[in-house]
């Protein structure tokens, strides 16, 4: 959410000390040699070398991304970490993709490199690569003004709705609404009860049990975080996706569908350099790994037909999430992402708007012209409305990030949290623009029903109106095919 506000933010590609790595089921026969340390480097170089590390102490944490896995007995729960990842090597015949495949946090040392290469060099490991980061991808409104309570206007004077057609999609005859259409929110979290969102959010996921031990006992720490929506984005995308007024003010969004939220934010803030800023930073929520892959394993398990994803990062998919992705899309689901913030930034690539297949969305103004923090390049889809877009907010107090202050040894430590308002703002950022987009797929689903997500993605660019930047071109960078017209989409 720092692209507008803090423009001068580090933006790392990388998670520090983290990899991801798939276990091959020969790994399975390997492990009580593994417990014991007497396995030869020459037979699995790789996991002698994470067990190396275990003993020395500079071996974090293993975390499976599969809930189905089980370390090798009670007793190595704890200090035989790489032993139970070896007995849970992957299965070939399971369809379940996230079986064998860990996240490994290791102290971020000279000897980090040398152990990637050793395990990229074990025959009985099937991939291993870098963590890629992934951040928040909204604007957010100006903090001078993010205090106290606003409220949004009727849908005839909310410009973005008239800017897509909305209300004359909504007239026309034979109409459907989405409310068959199950739309996934990944984000901050969100808050089920707002007034007008109650009826909206059928599911809500913040907890992601650690697996099972024997005898019941959880063989990782569960990850699990508050319901709580403390920054208050999550809430909003959602209300831009489904939100009804419950009285004669609230805000409305595009359709009326099933929505399912998963929180894939920690509730402790992380820190981000950002230049010229006081304390050299900020500390802001950042996507947690575990989460926010547990989340899309879910969503593919579910079957869900659109999936908003308001996040993103400068890291290009490793082997897992790539798998992922491509999954999902193959069977059915329409993968909406945002463009980014970080036109100012360096006008980086970010992903996984960038995936092929995946419909990025670019933010626009009212004048039709590209808001100025949107990134761009040749994978945009098409834009939406990107500027001032009302939604809801929690009703209870939070905070959009936190200053930093210098701590013991000049460290940044967190500091004053700036905060946001309740109940309803106007946002911008492209991830405002991107639920627009996520809530037209489902109408699309709603009206048309059996297309795939390469026809959601070809017919919402095919209907798109061509803005007067375009030069009457069928495609730009800046714009894709150009502005969301929920009207066409729906009738031509």
């Amino acid at each position: 959410m720092l692209g507008i506000l803090l423009p001068g933010r580090d933006l790392e590609e990388h998670h520090r000390g983290q990899l991801v790595i798939k276990v091959r089921d020969s790994a399975r026969s390997l492990a009580p040699a593994l417990a014991s340390a007497e396995l030869s480097s020459d037979t699995a170089p790789g996991l002698v070398a994470l067990a190396h590390h275990e003993r020395t102490g500079k071996l974090k944490r293993v975390q499976p991304l599969s809930p189905s896995s089980s370390p090798l007995d009670e007793a190595a729960k704890a200090s035989n970490q790489v032993a139970d990842m070896a007995a849970a090597g992957g299965d070939p015949r399971s369809r379940d993709r996230s079986v064998g495949v860990m996240l490994v946090h290791l102290e971020h040392d000279h000897e980090f490199d040398t152990v990637h290469r050793k395990l990229d060099a074990d025959d009985h490991i099937e991939f291993v690569s870098r963590v890629p980061v992934r951040y928040l991808l909204t604007a957010g409104p100006e903090p001078a003004a993010a205090s106290g309570k606003a409220a949004p206007p009727p849908p005839s004077e909310m410009w973005n709705l008239v800017k897509i057609s909305w209300a004359e999609a909504r007239s026309t005859p034979g109409f459907k609404d989405a409310d068959a259409i199950r739309v996934a929110v990944l984000d901050t979290g969100s808050q089920p009860d707002h007034p007008d969102l109650q009826s909206r959010v059928e599911e809500y996921i913040h907890a992601y049990p650690g697996p099972e031990g024997s005898g019941g006992r959880a063989a990782t720490p569960p990850v699990a975080t508050s319901a709580d929506d403390p920054m208050g984005h999550g809430t909003h995308v959602s209300g831009v996706i489904g939100a009804r007024p419950a009285g004669k003010v609230g805000a409305t969004g595009i359709c009326r569908c099933a929505l399912d939220v998963w929180k894939v934010y920690t509730d402790v803030a992380t820190y981000v350099k950002v230049t010229g800023q006081p304390g050299g930073g900020v500390f802001a929520y950042e996507v947690d790994p575990l989460m926010y892959r547990r989340a899309l394993a879910e969503c593919l398990e579910r079957g869900v037909d659109v999936m908003n994803l308001s996040l993103g990062g400068p890291g290009k998919p490793d082997p897992h999430e790539q798998i992922l992705y491509d999954e999902l899309m193959a069977r059915g689901t329409s993968v909406v992402a945002a463009m980014g913030n970080e036109k100012a930034n360096g006008n980086p690539v970010i992903y996984p708007a960038a995936i092929p297949g995946v419909v990025a969305v670019g933010a626009t103004l009212q004048d039709d012209s590209l808001a100025p923090f949107s990134c761009t390049g040749e994978h945009i889809a098409l834009c939406a409305p990107g500027m001032d877009i009302w939604s809801t907010l929690p009703t209870y107090p939070g905070q959009l990030w936190f200053e930093a202050s210098s701590g013991p040894d000049d460290k940044p430590v967190e500091g004053k949290p700036v905060s946001r308002k309740t109940s309803y703002d106007k946002w911008p950022g492209t991830s405002a623009a991107t639920p627009q987009v996520a809530a037209a797929a489902a109408l699309l689903l709603a009206n048309r029903r059996r297309m795939s997500s390469e026809d959601v993605r070809q017919q919402l660019m095919r209907t798109a109106d061509k803005v007067p930047a375009m030069k009457k071109a069928t495609f730009d960078p800046s714009y894709g095919s150009g502005r969301l017209n929920l009207l066409r989409l729906l009738t031509e």
